[in-house]
């Protein structure tokens, strides 16, 4: 197979009102519906207006910074576009299009940030984010808002496969203290298996709520009160137990005893105070730049492990 040249949708997009029509029909988009299928419509709810309104007009100056550079080769100087450079030239991505429109030629339109082209036949799809928290939800939500413009994709381009998709993090807002939130990240993906996509769009087409199959399963939910009186029983018996501790020790110190153990077994063995010496590798790597220290780096496989909030 030759080389694949991206097909136009034939959608026109009213960027002003945000929306899509086809042949005189408007098509639905992507996020409004991922919106309503996994936040039940409540995405934002609790942020005021303000914020939102602030936080999408940042987000049109960076997606729009970036188009300038991709099709013009304007850099206005930007942190977010220099980092996007930096991106780019570290993971060797070459963008093929900005804002490329992808439709079913059915009842869905939206336009992927970024594509970038991998081979004459494969392409990777990127979608730019500057919020400053990527949570759970979000990330789910990204998740199939990318595997779904896969699927869009490669429905209108026959013979192109989408090889990679990824999140772009870029951000780089004042703070109050006069420092920088600043972020750039390239964030891989997992592709969501084309058919949980085609069910969820069928829901919502259908006006029915879609299982989410990636949602935590009742049977663990289910366990929450349980987990949280364990881990307040813990907490409670950590509390007390240092509390215990600093006493025994205390009394250890005044009386200058190293050790006691006690009939039943129990051995109590105080640790005197003492100076830790360690390496600022960080620092010493960044005063000898000049030194290749990948010969002397340890590699050690860390096992996956679960973390609990309450």
């Amino acid at each position: 197979m030759g080389r694949i040249e991206l097909k136009s949708s034939g959608v026109v997009f009213n960027e002003t009102a945000h929306t899509y029509h086809l042949n005189g029909k408007e098509l639905s988009g992507i996020t409004g519906m991922l919106s309503r299928q996994l936040f039940d419509g409540k995405e934002f709810e609790g942020i005021p207006q303000r914020i939102i309104d602030a936080a999408a007009q940042y987000g049109t100056e960076v997606h729009k910074a970036v188009q300038r550079f991709n099709e013009e080769w304007i850099f206005d100087g930007d942190q977010e576009t220099a980092d996007y450079i930096q991106i780019c030239k570290d993971n060797g991505l070459v963008c093929e299009a900005n804002e490329y429109n992808v439709t079913d030629f059915k009842n869905w339109s939206s336009n992927i940030d970024l594509v970038f082209r991998a081979s004459d036949t494969s392409f990777h799809l990127a979608d730019i984010k500057t919020f400053a928290m990527l949570d759970s939800d979000r990330l789910l939500k990204a998740r199939f808002q990318l595997s779904i413009y896969a699927l869009l994709f490669e429905g209108q381009n026959p013979g192109a496969k989408v090889d990679k998709l990824y999140i772009l993090r870029l951000r780089n807002k004042p703070k109050r203290d006069g420092t920088f939130d600043h972020i750039s990240e390239l964030i891989p993906v997992t592709r969501i298996p084309s058919e949980i996509c085609k069910e969820l769009l069928d829901c919502d087409l259908r006006g029915e709520q879609f299982k989410n199959p990636y949602a935590i399963p009742e049977d663990i939910s289910a366990q929450e009160d349980e987990i949280r009186e364990l881990i307040e029983t813990k907490n409670a018996a950590e509390a007390r137990l240092a509390e215990i501790k600093m006493y025994i020790l205390s009394v250890m110190e005044a009386q200058d005893i190293k050790a006691w153990a006690t009939d039943t077994g129990m051995k109590l063995t105080r640790k005197l105070p003492a100076q830790r010496s360690s390496f600022d590798f960080k620092t010493f790597k960044a005063d000898h730049p000049e030194h290749d220290y990948n010969s002397y780096m340890r590699l050690s496989n860390v096992a996956g492990s679960l973390s609990i909030t309450i």
